[in-house]
């Protein structure tokens, strides 16, 4: 057990300094994130900051300024960042779950694999970001601004909440929204009935031709 107890303390050590240089826990304040302190506060001035692998779920960054920020892997869940600027802002396989996006600038923002399950993106600007494969499950993009933006692959079903979004075509229930966040159209049985009329009818032509033939 002796011998053990030196591993166990390296062990130990290994993930507490891991756990503060690559991650924090923070809602307010100053705070070290990968060697770095920041002033994670509302209005604060973020950009370009390296806050990937971070855990600040609920801060409250409102109107921050995280232009061209990393945020990969980043979890804000439940974070305030209503009015914040995120522009091309690294935000792959960030956990925004519930956090409040509403009215922030997201215009280029990389969302890519982003977990943004009811998120609240009402009247956010994204224009040209990349939402491919995110999960937009429930998340309420009312009045949100998506002019160029790409959604292919993105889980994009909440139509009560989603079809009020701008700039990717007018939209209402029908399946053209489905299909362009990257579903496979599926015919319906009418259209089986007429590609099978289609063949038996060449089917009958050749058959037909052959007997005036002999």
């Amino acid at each position: 057990m002796v011998k053990s107890l030196p591993l166990a303390l390296l062990i130990a050590a290994g993930v507490l300094s891991s756990t503060a240089t690559a991650s924090a826990v923070t809602y307010y304040g100053n705070t070290v994130v990968n060697g770095t302190t920041y002033n994670l506060s509302p209005f604060a001035n973020l950009s370009n900051a390296n806050l990937s692998n971070a855990n600040l779920w609920f801060a409250t960054l409102f109107y921050a300024d995280l232009s061209n920020a990393n945020l990969s892997n980043i979890n804000l869940s439940g974070a305030n960042l209503s009015d914040a600027k995120l522009y091309g802002a690294d935000l792959r396989f960030a956990d925004l779950r519930f956090a409040d996006l509403s009215n922030a600038k997201l215009s280029g923002a990389n969302l890519r694999f982003a977990n943004l399950y009811r998120t609240y993106l009402s009247d956010a600007k994204l224009y040209g970001a990349d939402l491919r494969f995110a999960n937009l499950s429930d998340t309420n993009l009312s009045g949100a601004n998506l002019s160029g933006a790409t959604v292919s692959y993105s889980n994009w079903t909440d139509f009560s909440t989603n079809s009020g979004a701008l700039g990717l075509g007018s939209y209402s229930y029908d399946t053209s929204l489905i299909n362009y966040a990257g579903s496979t159209p599926v015919p319906e049985p009418s259209t089986y009935g007429l590609i099978g009329i289609g063949a038996l009818g060449v089917a009958l032509a050749a058959r037909r031709k052959k007997q005036k033939s002999v």
